[in-house]
C-alpha cells in the first residue's frame, strides 16, 4: 500500500486587509449613501435657488436710504414677512440630520443580520470586529460628510436673516442644523441606527427606532442648551436682537409676582393687551402701555438670556457630547456583536 503525505499549512491565512474590507463596506452599501446624496442635492438645489433670491432682496433692502425712512422700513418689513416663513423646509432642515443617519446606520448591520448573510462574511477572512469596523468606519465618514456640507450650506442661507438679527443663531430651528453641531446629531443618528439595528435585527423597526430616539433625544437637547453656561440677567426691557431669551418674570420690591397678580394690575387699570398692541378696556380712557404702567408703579422686569457671542462655545459643547455618547453606542454595538453567536 502506499501512503500519500500532504503538507500541513503552518501558517494561519492573512486577514483581508483594511481597504478591502472598506472597498466591500462601499460596494454594500453604495446604494442607500447614494440615495441619501440625491436627496441632498434636491434641497441644496432649492437652497441656493431661494438664497439667491434672498440675497437680491437682502441687497436692495441694504442699499435703500435713508434707512429710518417709511419707505424703507416697509421694505425690510417686506423682506422679513417673505424669507422668515419657511414652511416645511424649517422642519425638513431640522430632519435632516436624522434621516440621514438613520437611514444609513439602521441598514449597516440589521441588514446583514435580517438575510443572514454575516454568515459568509464572518468565514472570509474578515471576522465579525473587522468586518463591523469596516461597515461603520466607512458609513460614519459619508454621515459626517454629507452633514458638515449641509451645515455650510445652512449657514450660508441663514447669514442675511442672521446679519439682521431676524433669526438668531442660538433659536433651536438654527442652532443643530448650522456649525459643528449638525456633524454631531448626523453622527448620533447614524449610531443610534448602528446600535437598534444590531438588536432588532430588522431594518425597517431600526429606523422608525432610531428616529423615535433621535428626536426625544433633540427635545431634551433643547431644553438643556440654554443651561450650557450660566444665563445673563438683566433689567432692560429690550434686549440683543441676537440673544435667546430663556426666562422672564416680573417682580415688586424684590420679590418675584405671578402673572396672575400682572394681569390683575392691568385690569384694574383698564389696560388689555391685544396682539401685541395696548387699548384701553373701558371706552374714553385713553390706551396705555402696560410695560410703562407696571414699571411706574414700581415694578421690575427681569429676563435671563444667553447671548449670540455664545454660539461657537456652545456649538462646541453640543459637539462634544453628542460625538462621546455616538463613541459610546458604536462601541456598545462592537462589544454585543462579539458576544453574540453565530
Amino acid at each position: 500500500m502506499t501512503t500519500i503525505l500532504t503538507s500541513v499549512p503552518t501558517t494561519t491565512p492573512r486577514p483581508v486587509p483594511w481597504r478591502r474590507l472598506g472597498w466591500v463596506a462601499w460596494r454594500r452599501h453604495r446604494s442607500t449613501l447614494l440615495a441619501i446624496v440625491s436627496l441632498m442635492t434636491v434641497l441644496a438645489v432649492l437652497l441656493l435657488a431661494r438664497g439667491h433670491q434672498m440675497r437680491e432682496a437682502y441687497a436692495t433692502v441694504q442699499a435703500c436710504t435713508p434707512q429710518a425712512s417709511a419707505r424703507c422700513g416697509f421694505a425690510f418689513r417686506q423682506f422679513r414677512e417673505t424669507y422668515t416663513n419657511t414652511g416645511a423646509l424649517a422642519a425638513l432642515f431640522v430632519w435632516i440630520p436624522a434621516v440621514t443617519g438613520a437611514f444609513a446606520g439602521a441598514p449597516m448591520v440589521a441588514r446583514e443580520l435580517e438575510s443572514g448573510t454575516f454568515r459568509f462574511a464572518w468565514t472570509q477572512g474578515a471576522g465579525r470586529t473587522r468586518w463591523m469596523l469596516a461597515l461603520t468606519a466607512v458609513g460614519a465618514l459619508g454621515v459626517v460628510s454629507l452633514a458638515f456640507a449641509f451645515g455650510l450650506l445652512i449657514s450660508w442661507y441663514q447669514q442675511p436673516l442672521v446679519s439682521t438679527a431676524i433669526e438668531q443663531r442660538l433659536h433651536p430651528s438654527v442652532f443643530p442644523v448650522t456649525g459643528v453641531a449638525v456633524v454631531g446629531w448626523a453622527l448620533t443618528a447614524f449610531a443610534l441606527g448602528v446600535f437598534l439595528g444590531l438588536l432588532t435585527r430588522r431594518v425597517l423597526p431600526a429606523v422608525a427606532l432610531t428616529l423615535a430616539a433621535w428626536t426625544g433625544l433633540a427635545f431634551l437637547a433643547s431644553a438643556l442648551r440654554d443651561h450650557y453656561a450660566t444665563p445673563l440677567l438683566t433689567s432692560a426691557i429690550q434686549l440683543d436682537d441676537a440673544a435667546v431669551t430663556v426666562d422672564q418674570w416680573w417682580t415688586k420690591g424684590n420679590a418675584r409676582v405671578t402673572y396672575a397678580e400682572i394681569d390683575q394690575v392691568l385690569q384694574a387699570a383698564g389696560v388689555q393687551p391685544i396682539d401685541g398692541g395696548t387699548i384701553a378696556a373701558t371706552p374714553g380712557i385713553q390706551a396705555v402701555d402696560p410695560v410703562q404702567y407696571l414699571i411706574d408703579h414700581g415694578y421690575l422686569q427681569r429676563t435671563t438670556f444667553q447671548p449670540d457671542s455664545r454660539y461657537w462655545p456652545f456649538q462646541w459643547i453640543e459637539f462634544g457630547w453628542l460625538t462621546i455618547l455616538s463613541l459610546v453606542l458604536l462601541g456598545t454595538s462592537v462589544w454585543l456583536l462579539r458576544r453574540r453567536s453565530a
